[in-house]
């Protein structure tokens, strides 16, 4: 049960299909080589795609590979893009994406800022020209998994989130995700849009028929909306404290590598680009990694032997839900919603490939 002030994914077994994680990779895989990727790098964008799925962001993960296929087929991803290094030094980075799946040039980029922090302490690494790269939180998890502290955030497009004390957009809701690791249990994972949700979390209430809570978002006349079909405008997540921290995001993925702010973007999204920014530190070469991780895994244990809120069933940390439901669905298979499901079965058979489920009936 979600806590006090949270809402989880909406689901529906009713609504859904079990898919194979493994094989929903492969099928991803094969669609972007077929589209003309390297095999190696096609494998890598499925992989962050399944990621996302498997924590329950379906709109960052395999719902939006109809999205980058036409992207392709339209000229705004370069299926063989080279990434290029425009600025290298011991700790930092600039590459550029060379206009390919944000994917694998994210997923490049925070490898880059991982061996950084490894050699001098901390990396960073920003991206420039690039596209669209899923869930933040997939990149934090990379970093988690190699011992590292992390922060990355994105640009997503022009801006749809208001200015607090406006009706008006001024920021783009960019995702952003912090890691910390851990010896024993799950990492922490806080990954989170700079609005009250997601746009992609009201797509999804879109596919299963369900309202939006008060406080989200304002319909096309600035007025406070329910309904996920007319919300045009999101609101900041706890207010002045969400609008800053999408500014600051915004100047990170954006000006920092000579890019435009969100307001001065447009909705051609994919002639836009996007820009990525990656931060790992190095716990190691601060102090005792020892200590340092007994401290960790202690609190976050006596975090988790709180009592629970009314409504809640145990005290969990960000990122626990997201990795259980992970580790879960691996085993028994993601269910996507049957409108999900029967986009990508049309596409495999567009491209003459075989989809690893049963299809609805």
């Amino acid at each position: 049960m979600s806590a006090p002030g949270t809402t989880d994914i909406p689901q529906d077994p009713g609504q859904e299909v079990l898919v194979p994680a493994d094989g929903l990779t492969d099928l991803l895989r094969q669609m972007l080589v077929k589209k003309g990727m390297f095999a190696a790098e096609a494998k890598v964008g499925a992989q962050r795609m399944v990621e996302a799925d498997l924590r329950g962001i379906h709109s960052h993960g395999s719902r939006a590979i109809a999205r980058y296929l036409a992207d392709i087929d339209h000229g705004g991803i370069d299926p063989r893009a080279t990434i290029l290094t425009e600025v290298d030094t011991p700790a930092i980075a600039v590459l550029n994406g060379g206009g390919g799946l944000g994917h694998v040039a994210a997923t490049r980029g925070m490898q880059l800022a991982i061996r950084k922090a490894k050699d001098v302490g901390t990396g960073t690494v920003a991206v420039r020209h690039s596209q669209h790269f899923g869930a933040a939180g997939v990149y934090a998890m990379l970093a988690a998994e190699a011992g590292m502290i992390s922060f990355c955030t994105t640009s997503t497009g022009p801006a749809t989130v208001a200015a607090f004390g406006s009706t008006a957009p001024a920021t783009a809701n960019n995702a952003q995700a912090w890691g910390v690791p851990s010896r024993q249990g799950p990492p922490f994972v806080l990954d989170m849009a700079c609005a009250e949700v997601a746009w992609g979390r009201i797509d999804s209430l879109k596919l299963y028929g369900g309202q939006m809570p008060a406080g989200w978002a304002l319909d096309a006349e600035g007025q406070p909306t329910t309904d996920p079909h007319a919300a045009k405008t999101l609101l900041p997540a706890a207010g002045a404290r969400g609008y800053g921290l999408a500014f600051l995001s915004s100047v990170l993925a954006g000006p920092l590598v000579g890019q435009r702010m969100p307001l001065h973007k447009t909705w051609s999204i994919a002639k836009d680009g996007s820009e990525h920014f990656f931060y790992c530190i190095n716990p190691a070469l601060f102090g005792d990694a020892d200590q340092f991780f007994a401290e960790l895994d202690s609190t976050s244990a006596a975090i988790r032997e709180l009592p629970p809120a009314t409504g809640t069933d145990r005290v969990k940390l960000p990122g626990e839900l997201e990795y259980e439901r992970a580790a879960r669905w691996r085993e028994s298979g993601i269910p996507i919603h049957r409108d999900h499901a029967a986009k990508l079965a049309e596409l495999a058979e567009e491209m003459q490939l075989t989809v690893p489920w049963d299809s609805p009936a």
